[in-house]
């Protein structure tokens, strides 16, 4: 099984001291660096201040369930990789946490080897959706030089054909210009006549 990057963190948030105590001991030992919650105000607390790229998350917990707790870690960090522990009687509950983001749910008591292979597809989809975007946000900056020097240029032709069209003053080829200068550049012909027009006074 291929080991997890270097200082990747994941959260454990169980209300369950043992269940805690042996994730942690079970995430140490294949590498990962681990954050232990015993509620959702812990756990909250973790994602805000630690960054942690997975989140292992008891569905059942007291005050605030698992349920009700994705959401609010999504919204803190929309690319956390989380995966539910559900009891086997929970199929509904653990349907509509995927709903609201979850990577995947593990039924309880966790197969530990199955955790493992889930986890590490868990944070590689996370990080090609965060390639994706990274990829999509360049790609928009890129757009956007290119168009601006694009657009720069563009300008740059057009006041030196209207420079030299105002100079040529009586060159009987100026209306063909304008109609093919008005064609290359996509600007209204009657707006660049009457630029042309202002500039030989």
């Amino acid at each position: 099984m291929t080991p997890p990057p270097d200082r990747t963190t994941v959260l454990v948030v169980d209300d369950e001291d043992g269940i805690r105590q042996a994730l942690t001991r079970f995430l140490t030992r294949l590498g990962y660096q681990v954050l232990a919650a015993a509620n959702a105000t812990e756990a909250l607390k973790y994602v805000g201040a630690d960054h942690p790229q997975a989140m292992l998350c008891d569905i059942r917990m007291p005050e605030t369930s698992g349920v009700e707790l994705l959401p609010k870690v999504l919204a803190q960090d929309p690319d956390l990789a989380v995966i539910m522990l559900t009891a086997i009687d929970e199929p509904r509950t653990a349907i509509e946490c995927l709903k609201l983001g979850a990577y995947d749910y593990l039924i309880k008591p966790v197969d530990l080897d199955e955790l493992e292979v889930s986890l590490l597809h868990a944070l590689r989809q996370r990080q090609l959706e965060v390639d994706r975007r990274e990829l999509e946000q360049w790609l928009a900056r890129e757009v956007a030089v290119r168009t601006r020097d694009l657009e720069e240029r563009t300008t740059a032709i057009e006041e030196i054909a209207l420079d030299a069209l105002a100079a040529a003053r009586d060159w009987s080829g100026t209306e063909a210009a304008l109609s093919k200068l008005a064609e290359e550049l996509g600007a209204p012909r009657e707006e660049l006549a009457a630029e042309l027009k202002r500039r030989r006074g």
